[in-house]
């Protein structure tokens, strides 16, 4: 289906791919991975044909069929034009052709009910010829399903009914991400590109769209850095390292095992290469000058001389540093008590908007918490009250000894823009020992060599980001709060985060949607739904495994809700009448309404499907023109009745 060819890449002076080729078949799930830098992004731009020809240098060449379709997520978010669109019109417009024809329908609609029309007019039976023209081609390309797909795609992905109808431009980074991802599936292209499609979806949004994935019928190319994901979905593994794609034939956990067991193959031929060399050598300097043995030393020499042409070592990344945090006296055994903790905002036009409420719980000395809940259930509002950022209602009481250091979402905006990486870390470093460990922490979170000079000032929001938690492992704590401290890591700064706080010998409560680095760490578990909060005893998966347990429990009590009230009506509506009083007057008479509204919607799908057959094309237009009329007749008809219902329900 896909094929790159000997593909050399180079952004400006930095060479990123060397002669390198691969190949994507149908339905095959690959995840593109290898450290912040190698040109996982690049490459997937160049794939998508969006990268910038003026930074970007190839040879080799890309091969595709004749029916492949791509379709790219990126990292950026952009709306240009689209801003002033709902986000039901920016997700419909997936298929360019299906809403044009929907705005065509609706303008010919207008027209053909205008009052001054000339019914018997040649003009009027143009118009009905580009309406039926029209309905037939929407309804056989799909498009009285598109806006269902649409709406059960924003569903998923965790918008309300109500959302669906907000402009683009009213919602946050985080969900106009979404609206791209919602858009982008709609279209189903047959190679689907995404470029941390993870990083704004909440736990909820992001089960729906693994279970979407599993389904794809077509290939992907997944770039994430949550492990979870990759292994539930990829069965191929595409890694960029020193300038080369290495593929291996499974997911990221047997990437992982098969690197480490090709490294010590590697490693294992060459130390025997080695030996074997240093053998030949002693063998050529002890006999190459003695005439009985020369003929032997010189065939020694021409075998050392064909392993050294060849021999190389095997390449490795840079190993794992590990980092321990500062060491802070205990605290007491009870850290902090809440009681009945509650926070409401006020909305721009005054309106309360409670976002906790009557929140009791003990964090005691030790404890490990995630914090989970989906996006706007108040998870970072909760860390802030905890770390004494925000005011709220009710009592929190700080334990013994208690020091605390919190890392918010927000942290780069305490960074000195006019300091360098390394002063600013400098200033942090409270001891001579955290000083010297200042190197080896910017190493890990991907600042080296010249780039510990760089000005804060001139580094991207991700960047920015990693040097305020790198200053987070300067400075002793016994109670660490931490809000997405995972955003912006690769594989190998999130594994060494890991490593520290494993070693982390204080309380910990973590807010974070990479279940890989909660399901390492934590003993409990924190549920925040609808203001309240839910403990759960365990680790990460035991709480999925709980919480699905208890949303199933929720499923089948609302199921056995909806069968019982369907039951009452359907015995009251077998109960003989009884004298009618004037609420029982006004039941009947909204049954009534119903009744009509439910005949008339028939036989407005009924005109609907006649309007879309062949057969309509070949009615006389005097026929089409009842036809016409009857279907805006029973249309205006549907509006006055659905008015009374309100009415009489209100």
């Amino acid at each position: 289906m896909f094929e790159s060819r000997n593909l050399s890449l180079s952004v400006g002076t930095k060479e990123l791919l060397r002669e390198s080729s691969f190949r994507i078949g149908d339905r095959d799930r690959v995840a593109l991975v290898g450290m912040n830098g190698t040109g996982k992004s690049t490459l997937l731009r160049l794939i998508s044909g969006t990268a910038s020809e003026s930074t970007l240098v190839s040879e080799g060449q890309f091969l595709k069929s004749a029916d492949t379709t791509i379709g790219y997520l990126s990292q950026e978010i952009s709306f240009e034009r689209d801003l002033e669109k709902t986000a039901l019109q920016y997700a419909m417009h997936a298929n360019m052709r299906l809403f044009d024809l929907s705005e065509t329908i609706a303008r010919l609609e207008h027209e053909l009910a205008l009052p001054d029309q000339d019914h018997a007019g040649a003009a009027y039976h143009r118009l009905i010829e580009r309406f039926t023209d029209a309905m037939h081609d929407f309804e056989r390309e799909g498009g009285y399903t598109m806006r269902a797909q649409a709406e059960k795609m924003l569903s998923g992905l965790g918008f309300s009914e109500a959302d669906f109808h907000k402009k683009v431009k009213a919602f946050s980074g985080g969900w106009q991400m979404r609206l791209l991802i919602a858009r982008l599936l709609l279209q189903n292209p047959t190679l689907l590109l995404l470029d941390e499609p993870t990083n704004h979806l909440d736990i909820d949004s992001l089960r729906w769209l693994e279970n979407y994935l599993q389904n794809y019928e077509h290939s992907c190319i997944i770039v994430s850095h949550d492990r979870f994901f990759l292994d539930k979905l990829t069965t191929r593994t595409l890694e960029i390292s020193f300038q080369r794609i290495e593929e291996y034939k499974g997911n990221y956990s047997y990437y992982e095992k098969e690197k480490a067991a090709r490294y010590e193959l590697l490693m294992s031929r060459y130390e025997n290469d080695m030996k074997k060399m240093a053998d030949l050598k002693a063998f050529v300097d002890r006999f190459r000058y003695k005439a009985t043995k020369a003929r032997q030393a010189q065939s020694r020499l021409r075998q050392l001389e064909k392993l050294e042409q060849g021999l190389q070592a095997p390449e490795e990344d840079l190993s794992r540093i590990s980092f321990r945090f500062p060491k802070a006296n205990p605290s007491g055994r009870e850290v902090m008590r809440l009681e009945g903790i509650g926070k409401t905002y006020t909305l721009p036009d005054g309106t309360p908007k409670p976002v906790l409420r009557d929140i009791d719980l003990d964090v005691l000395r030790g404890d490990r918490i995630a914090i989970v809940g989906s996006n706007g259930a108040g998870k970072t509002t909760f860390c802030k009250i905890l770390a004494g950022e925000t005011g709220f209602e009710g009592k929190l009481t700080t334990g013994h000894n208690v020091s605390l250091n919190y890392f918010a979402q927000h942290q780069t905006e305490n960074l000195d823009t006019g300091k360098t990486i390394y002063a600013e870390m400098l200033d942090a470093a409270p001891t001579p020992e955290a000083q010297r460990k200042i190197r080896d922490i910017l190493g890990c979170f991907l600042f080296s060599g010249d780039a510990i000079d760089k000005k804060i000032g001139v580094l991207s929001g991700g960047e920015k980001s990693r040097v305020a938690l790198a200053r987070i492992l300067l400075q002793a704590s016994n109670l660490l709060i931490m809000d997405e401290p995972t955003n912006h890591l690769d594989m190998r700064s999130k594994e060494m985060l890991i490593d520290a706080l494993e070693n982390y010998d204080g309380t910990l409560l973590l807010v974070s949607h990479d279940r890989y680095f909660l399901d390492s760490l934590v003993n409990k578990v924190i549920e925040i739904r609808n203001g309240g909060l839910q403990l759960y005893h365990g680790g990460y998966a035991d709480y999925l495994e709980k919480a699905e347990k208890a949303l199933e429990e929720e499923r089948l009590k609302e199921s056995a809700r909806q069968k019982a009230e369907a039951a009452t009506v359907k015995e009251r509506a077998a109960q003989p009448a009884k004298p009618a009083t004037a609420p029982k007057r006004n039941h009947r008479k909204i049954e009534s309404i119903e009744k009509s509204i439910q005949s008339l919607e028939q036989k407005k799908e009924s005109l609907e499907t006649l309007m879309a057959t062949d057969d309509f094309y070949r009615c006389s237009p005097e026929e089409n023109k009842r036809t016409l009329e009857d279907y805006h007749s029973v249309s205006a008809e549907l509006d006055r009745l659905f008015s009374e219902w309100e009415a009489c329900m209100s």
